[in-house]
């Protein structure tokens, strides 16, 4: 009778011996989750880099592409690089940046000449802001352009401040555009020359000023 009254004890010391070794391996697997030194994490071999799709001209070849200065070339005697296909609209009115790294100018218009890219960087002081033409003879600030064509205009922006940039139409209208905080570096536009007659622009960055360029459309 003792020996049936011991059954149930038994069974029930089994299942508590049970439960006690499940939590101890469960402790253990917690455990081992987070161990006491750190592993060293294999660092990922990163993904072959994807290169943006080229949008509509951005870096003209016609200008940078170029190696020597055109003889002769003065500011009445250059033509405009224009495009008769219009850029996409996300890129019409905005203020785009230009990497001067890997398509520097041949040429720019400076203090009164076409200098290389490779004299002017060294003689151009920027701290002041700084706006051309992309045409046939580098960055000038003069360009002959045929109606209807896109023009690259590029600008050197020497501090962040808010731009504005005010387009002189040839019936003698003004048109303003704020394009909000710049920062700097060289930055370009996309401008249609869609009437003839001369257009003047000019930018000012915090309100500081820069030259002017003038566009004869025919």
């Amino acid at each position: 009778m003792r020996n049936e009254q011991l059954k149930p004890l038994l069974v029930l010391c089994m299942l508590c011996l049970g439960l006690l070794l499940t939590g101890g391996v469960m402790a253990q697997e917690t455990y081992g989750a987070y161990p006491g030194a750190p592993t060293q994490v294999p660092t990922p071999t990163p993904a072959a880099t994807v290169q943006p799709v080229s949008a509509y001209p951005t870096q003209p070849t016609a200008v940078t592409t170029t190696s020597t200065i055109p003889q002769g070339a003065t500011p009445s005697t250059v033509t405009a690089v224009y495009y008769t296909q219009a850029p996409p609209v996300a890129q019409q009115n905005v203020l785009l940046t230009y990497n001067i790294q890997t398509a520097p100018p041949a040429a720019v218009y400076y203090s009164g000449s076409y200098l290389p890219w490779t004299s002017f960087y060294q003689v151009f002081p920027a701290n002041s802001p700084a706006l051309w033409i992309a045409s046939s003879a580098g960055w000038s600030w003069y360009a002959t352009c045929p109606m209807g064509g896109w023009v690259q205009e590029l600008m050197y922006v020497p501090v962040t401040g808010t731009m504005k940039i005010y387009d002189l139409y040839p019936d003698g209208t003004t048109k303003y555009y704020s394009y909000g905080f710049a920062t700097p570096g060289y930055k370009y536009r996309w401008f249609n020359a869609n009437v003839p007659g001369r257009y003047i622009t000019m930018l000012t960055i915090a309100d500081i000023p820069s030259n002017y360029i003038t566009i004869d459309v025919a």
